[in-house]
């Protein structure tokens, strides 16, 4: 959401709506607003990746080892509350 509102403003000045920019400001805008757009993609690429990544590693059964079980997002309260207490003993 707030990147959308960025990028609408950045359109609305970077128009001549009653405002003039100077040619170096209007190149700014445009060079952030490809560099927004690329940021963007790249993460919307990441989520779809790790999504296919997870539902393969799922369909096969592959147990996770101890190590990336903390990478586990909890579903329940109850979930997290056996969690952080499981992984936070005192030795």
């Amino acid at each position: 959401m707030k990147n959308k509102i960025i990028l609408l403003i950045a359109i609305l000045l970077s128009t001549n709506a009653g405002y003039t920019m100077p040619a170096s400001a209007h190149e700014v805008m445009v060079k952030f607003s490809i560099a927004m757009i690329g940021v963007l993609a790249s993460t919307v690429a990441i989520f779809v990746g790790l999504s296919i990544y997870n539902k393969i590693r799922n369909n096969l059964g592959i147990n996770l080892s101890p190590e990336e079980e903390i990478l586990k997002t909890p579903k329940t309260k109850d979930e997290a509350i056996k969690f952080f207490i499981r992984k936070n003993k005192i030795k």
